[in-house]
């Protein structure tokens, strides 16, 4: 058994809980753009940590330290930290109450925490678009934890050479390869003539599994499959591990192999499902370390009247009021009444503001959802001061800044949505040139 402390297998709860506790003390204001921390706060938490990122210097930003990109997500995934209005029209990161009951774990309860929030809670594609490296790594991951607990630990392993296995399942993992050497499944080295191009080219060359990457790797194979866990895989209608395995064992069948491991599996990971998450590592530490973690937050609705300002400029805009049971689709069809558009076409609403990403709600009649029309406004978290990007028509990409501007339980609930004020004239949706 392993015995888990703020230093082992690394210092990555030492360095968590310096990140969370200066965001306490220092107001964590947060770029328009990505909603990133500040380059000079970042740069003063790299000296204290022990994760340090090399080379860095008070000009890059977020995406420039991988620990810090990581440890954001994980503190808002988590529940941790939220986002909320700042001075002006800012937003800045705020710690919430829930980090008090993080501190109340026992070091091993708060690791397998952040694991957990990673596997379950975060967008990997948000955190993977840091680097340059946009391989989608989620389905070979089973292959490399098949091929880790193989392995022997401190025996460094050449990944780039023509016969490791390795070497096209790790070789472009990007950021990936430093967020599980922060949990303590390896080390590794990178590509150096790569990072000569840019920082941001991770590409390993070597790897060294270390014991306790060893000791976890048959369980996230056997039990934790990432494509049966976590919720954006499974919100995108990703495939699972069970569509994968059947289609492995129906190849098996057909070139006469025994399908028996694979049908154990099966079975294994079905099982798993049914258990909280942590359970399965209680045998890796112990079951007096590992009792419990943070319970996860249910779900609010809530009501009111909400108001909404539409920007298409700074001088053109539309306020709009609906109530807390409309859906976002109705907030798409309010928009398109208030700026005399046809809804003619697709949309998307980012809820990162950032075009094309994954944390978004699409028309009902769009390939892929979650669907506009399947979420109330009242179960989006909305807070005041909140901003999303409303996306319409994919070939002319009409872009609207959507402002959260008040919820009010005073103010009677508008039985449909009703534009409130507005300013500027509307431009045409056609050029006329068009006709």
């Amino acid at each position: 058994m392993f015995r888990i402390t703020e230093l082992f297998p690394t210092p990555i709860l030492r360095d968590f809980k310096i990140f969370i506790e200066t965001l306490m003390k220092e107001e964590a204001i947060l770029s328009p753009k990505n909603q990133y921390l500040a380059r000079d706060l970042l740069w003063g938490i790299n000296q204290q940590v022990s994760l340090k990122a090399e080379n860095v210097t008070p000009r890059l930003d977020q995406a420039s330290y991988p620990l810090f990109h990581l440890f954001y997500h994980l503190s808002l995934a988590g529940k941790l930290t939220v986002i909320v209005p700042g001075k002006g029209q800012k937003l800045k990161l705020k710690v919430t109450e829930r980090y008090q009951g993080y501190l109340e774990l026992t070091p091993a309860e708060q690791y397998f925490f952040l694991l957990e929030t990673l596997w379950i809670d975060v967008d990997w594609q948000t955190l993977q678009k840091a680097t340059y490296s946009y391989r989608r790594q989620e389905y070979s991951m089973a292959s490399v934890w098949s091929q880790l607990m193989k392995c022997k630990a401190d025996e460094t392993l050449d990944i780039q050479s023509e016969d490791s296995i390795l070497c096209n399942e790790l070789g472009n993992w990007g950021y990936f390869l430093w967020y599980f050497s922060y949990f303590g499944f390896w080390n590794f080295t990178c590509n150096e003539e790569e990072l000569k191009l840019s920082r941001r080219n991770i590409n390993a060359t070597t790897l060294t599994p270390t014991a306790f990457g060893i000791a976890i790797a048959p369980i996230l194979y056997k039990y934790r499959d990432y494509l049966d866990w976590n919720k954006y895989n499974l919100r995108r209608d990703g495939l699972t591990s069970f569509e994968v395995l059947d289609q492995l064992i129906g190849i098996a069948k057909q070139q006469g192999f025994n399908i028996k491991g694979y049908q154990e599996l099966v079975h294994a990971r079905r099982e798993g499902l049914d258990e909280p998450f942590f359970k399965a590592f209680v045998p890796m530490v112990g079951s007096e370390e590992l009792k419990q973690t943070l319970l996860k937050e249910e779900q609010t609705f809530f009501e009111g009247t909400y108001t909404f300002k539409v920007s298409l400029t700074r001088g053109i805009w539309r306020k709009i009021e609906l109530a807390a049971k409309h859906s976002l689709d109705d907030l798409h069809t309010a928009i398109q009444e208030a700026f005399d558009f046809n809804n003619d076409h697709l949309y998307s609403f980012f809820m990162d503001n950032k075009k094309w990403s994954y944390d978004r709600y699409t028309s009902p009649n769009d390939e892929e959802g979650p669907f506009a029309d399947e979420v109330a406004l009242g179960e989006l978290q909305l807070f005041t001061g909140k901003t999303f990007l409303y996306l319409f028509d994919y070939g002319d990409e009409w872009e609207f800044r959507v402002e959260m501007e008040e919820i009010s339980s005073n103010k009677p609930l508008p039985l449909k949505p009703q534009i409130v004020s507005q300013k500027g004239e509307a431009p045409p949706q056609y050029n006329k040139w068009w006709f």
